[in-house]
């Protein structure tokens, strides 16, 4: 009896772990998605809250597909997943999107928009070529390289590595300008906005202060832009000496500093060794190469568990991702008086990336798993839809817009224009290796079940889509440039709302790209050809566009638009009309 409650008991530990959650003395801890619920659920009682049930099928297909692929699932995709019968096919669609080259290239648009802020650098001298950038970082994602590490390389870089040249960016496009730059560092790596802090201590926010400011100032006020003539690139270059000192524009009081993080020590420099100021000295077409560089300092210092707010400001950003409102809101306004909705959750997202060595793959696909995540956007029984809650409650699922990438991406898929040129390169792909080889290559992975550990695009067939779906989108994304710029907000302003204006209604109704995007294109193909069974073309037509089959009323309405003597040219132009109003209507434009 011992001896079967002994096995019992490891039993229960072993599926526990296999869950996602550990061993600590014998005892199994609770899973962190479940760790998380059980914060959030904890407020909503202390609150007297009402939550949403978990969404439907439908609901979360769309949703889970546009926050980690960046698009909407295909008609086949949602109709597979509805089929699926299995109690984990949740958990299991998640493991599969999470190493999807989808999923990597999601992640490059997400961190273009978070670090870029879709900014174009008046530096002109030479292209930067923003593909370049988009493919290092979905590369990044796809090796599955931790935060800080990817920190370190993006603070680091000075564009003469060819393997980390494309990491520059994140300099160059601001110009290479200091004030700048300290001020993103600050927003965007430790959530702290300290522009204010530039010229005095910020009145409102007693925690940015101006020494703050400069500390951080003092890491990057060195650099410089450098043009290189022969090579035809530009780099990062930085001068060998150089202090911070500031003055107050409320008080007069001066102060020096040497690099220093936000509630940190100041970081003495080494002493400069006259003439060896220079590893590589700066000469007329040759960039200098301090001995002592700061830049390369901050790139030590600041992504790491010790400093604070590094972990706490990812988490942040990361749960907004998927949830989309920040636990602190806005993102870059960490500080006591702003604090965050749910504090020991924060924290515990935050340990939680420490604890995984900045696994972002790992935490997304925990949020994903939870229940908070998973809610309907449709309100609960017994709550007033005048009263409804606050979006910093997560007791519904949030209405989001969707980005301006989801938007472009989504409307590829749907049209079918993004699977037809995955498929092309594919098929190029495979026949160069049966080319090259004179063996038949393999059309399926060796296994369909991919652990969210192991590395995206282990073996042939996962290499060969990974690369199909790279040169998909770097080509297909040129033609999108024109709607995010119209759906985006000004360069350098993070996206933290939606604002409809005159230009985007214009630019759905009247466009080139619109036009293109629905006039010849295979989801039309598909639903004029069944044209004669109207009820398989709108079951077609709502799993393609909407991700869902229609209602009763709505299947009557596709058969009254359809009905009449109408030739195939007519047939197909009031099937094109269909679908671009379903592509115009809230439901699509909108993350729910």
């Amino acid at each position: 009896m011992a001896s079967s409650a002994m096995n019992q008991c490891r039993a229960i530990v072993l599926a526990l772990v296999l869950a996602g959650g550990t061993v600590r003395d014998g005892v199994a801890e609770v899973p962190f998605p479940e760790q998380i619920d059980r914060i959030i659920d904890a407020a909503h009682r202390r609150d007297g809250l009402k939550s949403a049930e978990v969404s439907d099928d439908a609901e979360f297909v769309r949703r889970v597909y546009l926050d980690l692929a960046g698009v909407v699932p295909t008609a086949s995709q949602a109709r597979q997943f509805f089929e699926d019968e299995a109690k984990a096919k949740r958990e299991r669609l998640i493991d599969r999107l999470v190493v999807a080259p989808e999923f990597s290239l999601q992640m490059a648009r997400v961190f273009d928009a978070m670090l870029v802020e879709r900014r174009v650098a008046t530096i002109r001298s030479y292209d930067f070529k923003p593909a370049d950038w988009q493919d290092w970082l979905a590369t990044a994602f796809r090796r599955n390289i931790s935060w800080n590490r990817l920190s370190a390389v993006l603070l680091g870089s000075d564009g003469t590595d060819p393997l980390e040249a494309a990491a520059a960016r994140f300099y160059l496009v601001r110009d290479v300008e200091p004030h700048l730059v300290a001020r993103d560092i600050g927003r965007l790596f430790l959530g702290k906005d300290l522009q204010c802090a530039q010229c005095h201590d910020d009145p409102r926010i007693k925690a940015f202060r101006q020494a703050d400011y400069y500390g951080l100032y003092a890491f990057v006020s060195r650099l410089k832009h450098f043009r290189d003539d022969k090579k035809k690139a530009n780099f990062v270059t930085e001068k060998a000496a150089g202090g911070v000192s500031f003055t107050s524009a409320f008080s007069g009081e001066m102060g020096e500093t040497n690099p220093r993080l936000p509630g940190g020590e100041m970081i003495a420099d080494p002493p400069l060794i006259k003439g060896k100021e220079y590893s590589v000295k700066p000469e007329k077409g040759q960039m200098g190469i301090p001995a002592y560089s700061r830049r390369q300092l901050l790139s030590r210092q600041l992504p790491r568990k010790q400093t604070t707010g590094f972990s706490r400001n990812i988490a942040n950003r990361l749960w907004a991702m998927m949830l989309g409102r920040g636990l602190v809101h806005p993102l870059d306004m960490h500080h006591p008086g702003n604090p965050p909705s749910h504090p020991e959750l924060l924290e515990r997202l935050g340990q939680r990336l420490e604890q995984t060595e900045y696994d972002i793959r790992g935490l997304l696909r925990e949020i994903a798993l939870t229940r908070t995540y998973q809610r309907s956007s449709r309100l609960p029984a017994g709550v007033d839809p005048k009263r409804p809650s606050r979006p910093s409650e997560f007791t519904v699922a949030a209405l989001r817009p969707l980005t301006p990438e989801q938007l472009g991406w989504s409307m590829l898929q749907v049209t079918g224009r993004l699977p037809l040129r995955v498929e092309r390169f594919e098929r190029k792909l495979r026949e160069a290796s049966e080319q090259k080889t004179g063996k038949k290559a393999k059309t399926e992975p060796a296994s369909q079940e991919t652990s969210p550990g192991s590395s995206a695009g282990a073996g042939e067939v996962e290499e060969r889509s990974w690369q199909a779906h790279r040169q998909a989108y770097r080509e297909l994304g040129r033609e999108l440039d024109s709607l995010v710029t119209v759906f985006s907000r000004l360069p350098g302003q993070p996206d933290n709302g939606f604002q409809p204006s005159a230009d985007q209604a214009l630019f759905l109704l009247n466009s080139e790209q619109m036009v293109k995007f629905t006039t010849d294109f295979q989801l039309l193909d598909q639903l004029t050809a069944l044209a004669g069974k109207p009820g398989e073309l709108s079951n077609q037509l709502y799993l393609s566009v909407l991700s869902r089959l229609p209602d009763d009323e709505e299947q009557q309405e596709v058969r009254k638009l359809l009905q009449g003597d109408k030739n195939r040219e007519q047939r197909r132009q009031a099937i094109r009309r269909i679908i671009w109003g379903l592509l115009l209507s809230a439901e699509f434009r909108l993350n729910h």
